[in-house]
């Protein structure tokens, strides 16, 4: 009982001395979250041999079209205001590369077109960034697909198949989403 009584004097306490200020929950309205998320984007190494057909031909450009999932979430959709594409390439190859990157829709339709990623010959460490602004590319949230074009330089030789240099292109995409409650 002793106890029970010490409790209660110390609840009346600090509910009698604690601060008091009228709440004002309108303050809510005006919150905007802003998550940031980065992701892994595409990958891919590429060595001369893949630039070869069946028949021993050189082709100059190889393309890749794959389904990006990324802009399906409403909540992405419809909060989205910038995104960051961010590359990463090595070009142990003896000429330059160029590689296009495409935002399709369903239609294979370009919705957005990044700029030309030019890296030359030997260049081991190209870092590569491009900010996209929602508001003036909307058109960019019907993306379902990306294509990726690359082409190699034609210096009139041919590479050598057996060759063992390498392409690698790491990728990411940083969504910046602003939404209130």
């Amino acid at each position: 009982m002793k106890s029970l009584f010490k409790i209660s004097m110390f609840l009346c306490f600090f509910v009698l001395s604690s601060c008091y200020e009228s709440l004002d929950f309108n303050q809510v309205d005006d919150y905007v979250s802003k998550p940031v998320f980065t992701s892994a984007f595409t990958y891919f190494t590429l060595v001369p041999a893949q630039f070869f057909d069946s028949n021993g031909t050189q082709k100059n450009s190889i393309s890749d079209i794959t389904n990006f999932y990324g802009f399906q979430n409403t909540y992405v959709k419809d909060n989205l205001v910038k995104l960051d594409f961010s590359a990463e390439i090595k070009n142990e190859f003896d000429r330059e590369v160029t590689i296009q990157v495409d935002f399709l829709n369903n239609s294979d339709i370009v919705v957005y077109s990044f700029t030309p990623i030019i890296v030359e010959a030997g260049d081991l460490n190209l870092i590569f960034l491009e900010e996209i602004e929602v508001a003036s590319h909307p058109a960019i949230l019907n993306t379902t697909k990306v294509n990726i074009l690359t082409t190699i330089e034609n210096t009139g030789t041919q590479m050598d198949p057996n060759d063992i240099s390498e392409l690698v292109f790491k990728s990411s995409v940083t969504l910046f989403i602003e939404s209130g409650i």
